[in-house]
């Protein structure tokens, strides 16, 4: 076991995780914590500090398999108990709903980022109804839950999927590096 305190993210995708939240990763290194990447490897990435660790995670990222769900569920779950990271930030439904109780089981604690609610919310298909009792299970377990927008914030705590004393909303989004996008 490392001295510096350990910090994981999951996401359902790796290149997301490096382009929305690089600037986040590498202050936190710049912090001389270690980092661990968690996602599909779906962009080439070789991390070129030793301070962050990638591993490779096989998800489906729309299918609906009961027996896949509970397998990813199960590899987060060994992930997390071989790391013992000290926090883990969570990204896209997934890595939310099954990373959040894999964190609970392990005694890690959590936050949940919702970027957006999607066809979870806007529809009423079976697999729907089911996206959204297990995001109503799963999000109990982080210390918070963060938003992106006010309508997201009410429909979270209207349709009971998070209590209000854990949502936070950032009204003005997460943050965006100007001089990388523009």
């Amino acid at each position: 076991m490392t001295d510096s305190k350990k910090i994981l993210f999951c996401d359902n995708s790796l290149r997301n995780l490096i382009n929305f939240r690089g600037d986040v990763i590498n202050s936190y290194v710049a912090d001389g914590y270690s980092v661990i990447l968690v996602a599909p490897q779906d962009y080439d990435y070789h991390p070129d500090n030793s301070k962050i660790k990638f591993i490779q995670i096989e998800m489906n990222r729309s299918g609906m398999n009961p027996i896949r769900e509970l397998v990813y569920l199960k590899k987060l779950y060994l992930i997390y108990k071989e790391e013992q990271p000290d926090y883990i930030f969570l990204y896209t439904i997934k890595p939310n709903i099954y990373g959040s109780i894999a964190a609970k089981l392990c005694n890690i604690p959590s936050t949940a980022m919702i970027a957006g609610l999607g066809y979870v919310f806007s529809s009423n298909s079976i697999g729907s109804i089911i996206a959204r009792a297990l995001y109503r299970f799963a999000l109990h377990f982080p210390e918070h839950v963060l938003v992106l927008n006010k309508y997201n914030f009410e429909v979270m705590i209207k349709k009971h999927i998070v209590s209000r004393n854990k949502i936070i909303l950032l009204p003005g989004g997460e943050g965006i590096n100007l001089d990388k996008f523009i």
